[in-house]
């Protein structure tokens, strides 16, 4: 017999509690999922959090990937006009640092609307959890590389995410 039915069954005194306590045990007691320090640490990072700048991002590619990326991601193109050249080491971290965090925002965008049951966006998303954790080299050529990398990442989850309609021009993300 369940637990309702056995209230149902049983004599009512004229006052009524406003719950019944249920004899089968107690609930188990509320505890916060954070402690004091780890919600200052939680609140400085939505404090520190920039939203990622697509056009920015846009750029990016341009200059790290060259001609490599689609004409419609890095926008239009005059015919024969090349990108910059492509970055230095001085500048390699900050590009980098961009890459990941729209990296991490497609990421969750596509894990939230579960993107990941297709298999090309799950391997994608494999590739930008690795990637991401990846420490820029010192050598100019092997930042360039892991870069590209990067640039190329950013660039197919976002294709994906968009055939999939979860995203819509990545100004949205």
């Amino acid at each position: 017999m369940t637990y309702a039915a056995e209230q149902n069954e049983t004599t009512w005194p004229e006052s009524l509690p406003v719950r019944v306590k249920n004899p089968r045990g107690p609930a188990a007691e509320w505890s916060p999922s954070l402690d004091e320090p780890g919600y200052g640490d939680l609140l400085a990072a939505i404090r520190a959090w920039d939203p990622v700048d697509w056009d920015q991002v846009y750029d990016d590619l341009s200059r790290v990937l060259n001609e490599e990326i689609s004409h419609h991601a890095a926008g239009p193109r005059g015919r024969g006009r090349r990108g910059p050249a492509a970055p230095g080491h001085n500048e390699a971290a900050e590009l980098a640092r961009r890459f990941r965090g729209a990296l991490m925002q497609l990421v969750n965008r596509g894990l939230r609307d579960n993107a990941d049951k297709h298999p090309a966006v799950a391997e994608l998303i494999d590739e930008a959890l690795t990637l991401r954790t990846e420490e820029l080299p010192g050598d100019e050529q092997q930042a360039l590389i892991l870069l590209r990398k990067l640039g190329r990442t950013t660039l197919e989850l976002a294709e994906h995410l968009e055939q999939a309609d979860i995203v819509k021009g990545l100004v949205e993300c």
